[in-house]
């Protein structure tokens, strides 16, 4: 058994004893592993308040090469993400990006980058008013995509270059980007989208999320930037439209804001 000392975002905490739960963890150095936390309950652990849902912790990794699960014995709180809990649609939110890391990412396979995303992710929902956690998340989902190889090509038709214009577009889930009237096939799969939705997701994808955070945009222009964007995850990465976190989401009073 090896001992590692990891970076990571708690990003599930089930408990299966009434004193240790079940974690799953998005660390720098390994990607995503899952842990037991032995005696995390008890008053005096040593884990005790450092393995709730969004901290980010170091902790000392107890695994075996042939078993996926280790057990996690000690770990440092970097940050609670406190604002995260105290705020319902930031919870949502920041439930759901957990559950995208948990569903489309695979058991210790490295990625810093999508690990840098989540920091600054979480750095940016915190900080930001209620009503733009959901233009953060989807600009969060649009950045994972472009990272997966999967980003969308939003400057012209993505079969013949041409510039389109015009009142209503095309996004081509097939072929991941624009697509123009002249060139798309017959029951090829598209959604449709506006100039302003265009102009916002070409926003989202080279901005940061703090500039982000800062726009307004209405709510229709918001959603058709969304469903574009869930689109091609749910096309390309299979990544389903009904997440939990969404049902608790669309239960919240202020949802359609």
């Amino acid at each position: 058994m090896s001992r590692l000392t990891i970076e990571a975002f708690v990003i599930r905490s089930i408990r299966v004893t009434e004193s240790s739960r079940m974690l799953t963890l998005f660390s720098r150095e390994m990607g995503k592993v899952k842990a037991v936390a032995k005696g995390a309950g008890r008053p005096k652990s040593k884990l005790g308040g450092k393995v709730e849902l969004f901290n980010l912790i170091e902790g000392d990794l107890y695994k075996k090469e042939t078993s996926e699960l280790g057990v996690l014995s000690g770990a440092a709180l970097f940050d609670d993400f406190k604002g995260l809990t105290e705020n319902p649609r930031k919870f949502g939110f920041a439930s759901a990006w957990c559950e995208v890391l948990d569903r489309m990412t695979q058991l210790e396979e490295p990625h810093i980058q999508v690990f840098e995303l989540t920091l600054e992710s979480f750095k940016a929902l915190q900080k930001a008013q209620s009503q733009i956690t959901g233009l953060l998340f989807w600009s969060a989902i649009m950045k994972y995509l472009a990272l997966e190889g999967y980003g969308p090509g939003l400057d012209a038709c993505s079969s013949c270059s041409k510039i389109i214009e015009g009142d209503k577009l095309l996004i081509s889930l097939q072929r991941g980007g624009l697509i123009c009237k002249d060139c798309i096939e017959f029951d090829e799969p598209v959604v449709a989208l506006s100039p302003a939705a265009l102009g916002l997701l070409r926003l989202m994808e080279k901005s940061p999320l703090s500039e982000i955070a800062t726009q307004v945009t209405d709510i229709r222009t918001g959603k058709q930037a969304a469903e574009v964007i869930l689109s091609l995850a749910s096309y390309h990465l299979g990544l389903p439209r009904n997440l939990k976190s969404f049902k608790f989401l669309e239960n919240l009073p202020e949802f359609g804001r």
